[in-house]
């Protein structure tokens, strides 16, 4: 790979014809840098659905499974910094089944422990959080933030047994607002480097909401870039007061939705950090409307900003077990703070931002749950469904969520029938079904992990006159630092 600044670094692919048929005589489906519609008819007619064996690897990342052990080896957002005052309450979390007790000591040093004392089981988020670590509240054993018992006021004074005990603990660091978490093995790697980590927080807009499905299929919302025209639009795409409306928060949405062109072409290109997705849709005087999505390894998606847009977002999506998910949602202003009009806007749910959460429950992230959800129809306005809107559920995050949950709690692919407007979705899915199996098979490390700064990247729209390669116009949008390149892989 080259590295020139401000250039994009291509490596020297395989021809696409000898590709697919050396992978079709193995039955296998190629990982190309990029694809046209002869390819993705190919694509789609021998290989239409996942099977059974790559759905479960897709989708479980419990321990001891191949995709759990490649999401451990990235950093993993918690919760938020604000959300534990030092010396004072902590919070029950659950990442990829582990259920965990997070909190900041009295120091101010943010921690991560196992919420169960490995004594005899009782719950730390009654313990004590005091200098030094967390104290069990049963028998007063405590653990220092790395894990390591390093008081047992219950053994005789002569006891080395605390030497000896060392309870599930990972290393914190905080960035823009977030407190991270490192799930795996050895020595963690860097931090990856995203834009919104070099902002004043009065620049950036958090907030986290649990989903009752699995991780992934919330993800491929995040990467669908077609739906726009159907699930968040209004009845008429020239409705402009509406579209308009839209782009208040959506950044781009209704500008998209207003071309008329609902099928939009896609093409996407492998990275160092992840795909780079680009959805063409035709504008009505004959341009081509590109809309710029990135998914970033593993479990980040920028859905794209509109045209010239200084507002980025982000959503993360973090496995809580294998049927819930934290669809964690930052936006962040690249050249000031955030107003309070603009805030507004998001804690309204107006936008892709869900802040209406139903009363806590005793239960890991049991206080972001939202108060839309199945038991309720997502508040369904079916007025607004019949005469308005394509769907008549309020807020496009809640829009997403309900049409996610309604797929089940994990999909079955093994059934389902793609078309080229799921693209971007294949390409996702075959880049971390094969990171996923060249860790468990040959230990090739997670892709990405070594490069914190390719993942400080942006979204974006770029309208281009029809028929113009689209890549390299963008990429000055799409790269924010001028010490920095776009790394294809």
């Amino acid at each position: 790979m080259h590295n020139t600044t401000g250039a994009i670094s291509p490596v020297t692919p395989t021809p696409v014809s000898v590709s697919i048929a050396r992978h079709a005589a193995l039955d296998v489906p190629p990982i190309l840098p990029s694809t046209g519609a002869w390819y993705l008819a190919f694509i789609f007619r021998r290989w239409p659905m996942l099977s059974r064996e790559d759905n479960e690897l897709l989708t479980r990342t419990g321990p001891g499974t191949p995709m759990g052990a490649l999401l451990r080896q990235y950093w993993m957002p918690v919760v938020q910094s604000t959300e534990l005052p030092a010396g004072g309450r902590v919070k029950r979390v659950q990442i990829m089944s582990e259920r965990l007790i997070a909190y900041r000591s009295p120091n101010g040093i943010a921690g991560l422990v196992g919420e169960f004392c490995p004594h005899r089981g009782a719950s730390l988020y009654f313990g004590r959080n005091e200098e030094g670590g967390m104290r069990c509240p049963y028998h007063g054993w405590k653990f220092a933030p790395n894990g390591q018992c390093v008081d047992m006021p219950s053994e005789p004074a002569e006891s080395n047994f605390a030497s000896k005990v060392c309870h599930v603990a990972y290393p914190c660091v905080e960035r823009g607002g977030i407190v991270f978490a490192y799930m795996g093995q050895g020595t963690p790697p860097p931090v990856p480097e995203f834009e919104f980590m070099r902002y004043p927080d009065n620049h950036i807009f958090t907030s986290k909401r649990v989903q009752d499905c699995n991780w992934f299929q919330a993800m491929e919302g995040g990467i669908d870039s077609s739906h726009i025209s159907f699930l968040h639009a209004p009845l008429r795409h020239d409705a402009a007061e509406i579209t308009t409306d839209m782009d208040r928060v959506s950044f781009g949405v209704g500008a998209a939705v207003a071309t008329g062109d609902r099928a939009p072409r896609f093409e996407v290109v492998d990275t160092d950090y992840g795909v780079l997705i680009g959805a063409r849709r035709n504008e009505p005087d004959g341009r081509w409307h590109w809309r710029i999505t990135q998914y970033c390894l593993p479990f980040w998606t920028m859905p794209p900003a509109g045209v010239g847009e200084k507002v980025i977002q982000s959503h993360i999506w973090v496995p809580m077990d294998d049927t819930h998910v934290v669809n964690w949602m930052v936006t962040w202003h690249v050249e000031r703070p955030l107003t309070p009009e603009e805030i507004q806007l998001h804690v309204e749910g107006k936008g892709a931002h869900v802040c209406d959460y139903a009363p806590e429950i005793p239960e890991p992230y049991g206080d972001v749950r939202t108060a839309a959800n199945r038991d309720n129809d997502y508040f369904m306005d079916w007025n607004v469904h019949q005469t308005r809107m394509y769907c008549g559920i309020p807020g496009f995050g809640v829009q997403d969520q309900a049409v996610q949950e309604s797929q089940g709690p994990i999909v079955d692919r093994t059934i389902e029938r793609l078309g080229t407007s799921d693209t971007a979705i294949i390409q996702v899915r075959k880049r971390l079904i094969a990171a996923a199996r060249a860790l468990r098979e040959r230990g090739t490390r997670a892709p990405g992990v070594d490069r914190p700064q390719s993942f400080c990247v942006r979204s974006a729209s770029i309208i281009l006159p029809a028929g113009a390669p689209w890549v390299e116009p963008v990429t000055p949008l799409v790269v924010p630092r001028a010490d920095q390149s776009l790394t294809l892989a």
